[in-house]
């Protein structure tokens, strides 16, 4: 059951994640205040390219996040 103070996820973004597991279990073990700024930071990606790198910035390869 989901906490009201999760927020939710936008498809894109999910769908992202399912194809990264390590930035999926990462994303998942933050709080929900800092999911809402990650997610908040995808408002401004335009291609599913840039979202996929920058999913890819969640398994550590990068300090983006």
């Amino acid at each position: 059951m989901m906490n009201d103070d999760t927020p939710q996820i936008p498809l894109g973004l999910g769908c992202a994640l399912a194809e990264n597991p390590s930035a999926l279990k990462y994303f998942s073990e933050l709080s929900a205040d800092r999911q809402r700024q990650v997610i908040d930071r995808t408002n401004e990606i335009r291609s599913r390219a840039e979202l996929r790198a920058f999913v890819r910035t969640m398994t550590g390869l990068s300090g983006v996040i």
